[in-house]
C-alpha cells in the first residue's frame, strides 16, 4: 500500500468522525441554547440533513440527551485509545463524561426487554408481575433507574465495585424520583449471596473477563428464583469490513471477551438455562436464558 493509500483511508475516517461530532454539536446546541454563529448553525444542519434528514424529527428532548451523552463518551473513549494504546484491559475510567455516557447506552434496552416479551410469552409473563431486577455492573446507574420508571412494580439492586462509578450512581439515583426502589451496592458479582431472589439479572458482556462470566454464571443462577430470567448483553458489530476488528478491540480494552452467539448459547445451555435465544437492537445483542424450576 501507497502513503497515498494511507492519506485516503485516514481523511476518510476522520470525516465520518467530523460528521458524529457535527451531530453533537447541533444536540448540545439544541439542549443548551448555546449562541452559534447563523453561519455554523445552518451548516451543522446541513451535515446532519446529509446524514438522514429525517434524523432528529419527532426526538424527544430526553432521546436527544441520551444521544448527546453517548457521543461524548464515545469521543473520550477514542482519545484514550489514541492517546493511551498500551494500557492494561479493564474498565478503569473515572471520566463523569465517559461514564454518565456510557450508562445512557443501557436505557434503551427496557423497551428491548418489551419487544423480546413479545415472542416469548414466558418472559412477557415475567415481566407483568411484580418482581426484583438485578443490575450487575450498574455503573452511573441508568438501567436501574430505567427500570424503575418503567416498571413501577418492580424494585432493582445495582452492583458495581468500581468507585466512580458508585460515586455517580448514587448521585443519579438520588435524583431520579424512584431511589426508593433502588438499592445500590459496592460489590462484585463474584459476592452474590442470595438464592431464588431475582426475577431478572442483567449481566454486561462487553466488561467482564471471559473468566468472570464462567464464575459468575453458576451464582447468578442460584441467585435466580425457578422461572426467572438471566439476560446477557454484548455489543455488535457495524457492517463494515472492520466492525468485527474494531467491536472486539473495544470490548477487550474494556475488559471484556468478545464472545460469539453459538459459544454463549452454548455455554447457557450447558448450565441448564432454557429457551435460550439472541435477539439484536441497535448496537448491541442480548441473550437470554430462563432458569428451569429444578
Amino acid at each position: 500500500m501507497s502513503f497515498q493509500s494511507l492519506m485516503s483511508t485516514t481523511h476518510r475516517l476522520c470525516a465520518s468522525m467530523d460528521a458524529l461530532a457535527a451531530l453533537g454539536a447541533e444536540l448540545r446546541l439544541r439542549r443548551a441554547g448555546q449562541p452559534a454563529t447563523a453561519e455554523i448553525r445552518g451548516l451543522l444542519r446541513e451535515v446532519v440533513h446529509r446524514v438522514d434528514p429525517q434524523l432528529l424529527s419527532d426526538i424527544s428532548s430526553d432521546q436527544e440527551e441520551i444521544a448527546l451523552r453517548i457521543i461524548e463518551s464515545f469521543f473520550r473513549q477514542a482519545l484514550d485509545l489514541l492517546e493511551n494504546p498500551a494500557r492494561n484491559p479493564g474498565w478503569s475510567y473515572a471520566d463523569p463524561t465517559v461514564i454518565n455516557g456510557q450508562g445512557m447506552t443501557s436505557r434503551a434496552f427496557v423497551r428491548t426487554f418489551e419487544r423480546i416479551s413479545a415472542s416469548v410469552p414466558d418472559f412477557r409473563g415475567t415481566l407483568d408481575r411484580p418482581g426484583v431486577f438485578l443490575d450487575v455492573g450498574t455503573g452511573a446507574g441508568w438501567l436501574a433507574i430505567e427500570v424503575a420508571r418503567c416498571w413501577p412494580s418492580w424494585r432493582v439492586v445495582g452492583i458495581d465495585c468500581w468507585q466512580p462509578s458508585v460515586q455517580l450512581a448514587r448521585t443519579n439515583i438520588a435524583a431520579s424520583g424512584v431511589e426508593d426502589r433502588i438499592e445500590l451496592r459496592v460489590q462484585s458479582v463474584e459476592q452474590l449471596q442470595e438464592e431464588s431472589a431475582f426475577s431478572i439479572a442483567w449481566l454486561p458482556g462487553p466488561f467482564l473477563s471471559r473468566q468472570a462470566v464462567l464464575s459468575a454464571l453458576q451464582g447468578v443462577k442460584r441467585a435466580l428464583k425457578p422461572g426467572g430470567w438471566l439476560v446477557f448483553s454484548l455489543f455488535s458489530s457495524s457492517e463494515d469490513p472492520w466492525g468485527e476488528a474494531v467491536t472486539a478491540l473495544k470490548v477487550t480494552r474494556n475488559g471484556g471477551y468478545p464472545w460469539q452467539r453459538e459459544e454463549l448459547e452454548d455455554r447457557l445451555g450447558v448450565l441448564g438455562f432454557r429457551q435460550v435465544g439472541t435477539f439484536s437492537t441497535v448496537g448491541s445483542t442480548v441473550t437470554i436464558g430462563q432458569r428451569g424450576a429444578d
